[in-house]
């Protein structure tokens, strides 16, 4: 099997130094000499170094993917932290004991909205199977979303349509239905961010249904809504990936309204559904302004109506 798509994505998230240095403040902060840390969803083991670095005696390194194990070992090894550091291959999900109590979970399981790879979910199970609730990294997350213009959408959806004399627009009506994570800038927000979701992992579980309105509403034509994360991972260490910040690995979830919705009186309504399959969200959502609605959902390409003669 290869493994170059793992390298390249463990890289890739090593080297952005936005989340790298709010982790490394958050863990300083938080673990105390002598705790006992688990690292969930542990990856290269970057989180767990620094928690043995930060004075932990003992950190459970959670990987289901042994190949990670196998080098965050190695990279334990070449730090001399190998004593330190213990590892369990499993889904976190399927762990139904930690071999001594845990004083700390710490987790880097936020995807580009945040709750997309599972963490009030996964947080949820492993205070469930500990003798008492341990601090936890990140302490809040909140989840954001704005109605934006996605140029870029557009254009797609024109040139996909109709491709050397031939008709695809069957096929580029798709778009509508996928769930897209791409840069979003400060400018093509049309109205103000507003909250979905906020919690504490360890503590609160997210709703299965995240609902927001805009009122006055969007400024134009809105062909995609915005949705960004930001988080606590300790009193005074804050991390997110919103427009308006520096640039990270996590760029923004993009919601496709194709075709967009032309400006309207009255509110603009969203309503998104996070739905996991195993660890991967497949998002559902809807938008509803001034009697018009759209409503994506990549279920609905899995099972393609047949082509009548």
């Amino acid at each position: 099997m290869s493994h170059e798509n793992d390298l390249l994505f463990h890289l890739r998230m090593l080297s952005d130094e936005v989340r790298m240095r709010a982790y490394r403040a958050a863990i300083e902060a938080t673990v105390r000499p002598g705790d006992v840390v688990a690292d969930l969803g542990s990856g290269s083991g970057v989180l767990g170094l620094l928690c043995a670095r930060a004075g932990a005696a003992r950190v459970f390194c959670v990987e289901k993917n042994a190949f990670m194990v196998d080098r965050a070992r190695r990279v334990a090894a070449d730090n001399g932290l190998s004593d330190r550091l213990e590892f369990l291959t499993s889904p976190i999900e399927e762990l139904t004991a930690f071999p001594a109590p845990v004083d700390v979970l710490v987790s880097e399981t936020l995807g580009p909205a945040g709750v997309d790879e599972g963490i009030f979910r996964l947080f949820a199970h492993c205070v469930s199977i500990l003798p008492r609730r341990p601090r936890c990294i990140p302490a809040s997350v909140r989840v954001l979303a704005a109605p934006i213009h996605y140029p870029a959408l557009d254009a797609r959806a024109r040139r996909t349509a109709r491709v050397e004399g031939l008709d695809f627009s069957s096929l580029a009506d798709s778009l509508g239905d996928l769930p897209q994570v791409l840069p979003v800038t400060p400018e093509m927000l049309l109205a103000p961010e507003r909250d979905l979701f906020r919690g504490a992992p360890g503590v609160d579980r997210p709703p299965g249904e995240l609902t927001t309105r805009w009122d006055p509403p969007p400024a134009g034509a809105v062909n995609a809504v915005g949705i960004w994360f930001r988080a606590d991972l300790s009193d005074g260490v804050p991390l997110g990936n919103g427009p308006e910040g520096p640039d990270t690995h996590w760029d923004q979830l993009v919601l496709p309204l194709l075709p967009a919705l032309a400006p309207a009186s009255g509110p603009l309504a969203l309503q998104v559904w996070p739905r996991f399959v195993a660890a991967a969200p497949r998002w559902k959502w809807r938008v509803t302004w001034g009697g018009r609605t759209h409503e994506g959902d990549p279920e609905k390409l899995d099972a393609p109506g047949s082509v009548e003669d």
